[in-house]
């Protein structure tokens, strides 16, 4: 086996937290081809191993088939997978704390000025009684 591909096998867990900070990976969710490509270039970069582009992609075809067998990966089609990761699994959203009620302040009663300048302002015409 390749030794760089020790890397990513044998710290699975780490590489896997690696690929889910760079990437939007949730358990049952799409897995592409490039996200593992680009995801194992830049987790052996932070472990001090450079590869070529084309070493890395033949590295990824590598780790796809190990993530295949022990299945971490399913095939949905040529080039993406569904992760079958539960660690990965989200959790369910709590319901929002329900929000309290403002509390209602009382009014001070109208005095009579003010309800004679309300009057005056009113845009409804004044109703008047029967004649």
């Amino acid at each position: 086996m390749n030794q760089n591909l020790r890397l990513p096998k044998d710290n699975l867990k780490d590489f896997m937290l690696h690929l889910k900070s760079r990437y939007s990976l949730f358990h049952l969710s799409n897995v592409f081809f490039r996200d593992i490509h680009y995801g194992i270039m830049s987790y052996l970069e932070a472990k001090g191993v450079k590869l070529g582009y084309g070493q890395a992609e033949q590295l990824a075809s590598q780790f796809v088939l190990e993530l295949e067998k022990s299945n971490v990966l399913k095939a949905i089609k040529t080039g993406s997978w569904m992760l079958n990761y539960p660690e990965f699994r989200k959790l369910p959203a709590e319901p929002a704390a329900s929000a309290k009620p403002a509390p209602v302040t009382p009014r001070p009663a109208a005095t009579g000025a003010e309800t004679q300048s309300a009057s005056l302002t009113s845009s409804k015409p004044p109703v008047s009684g029967p004649s």
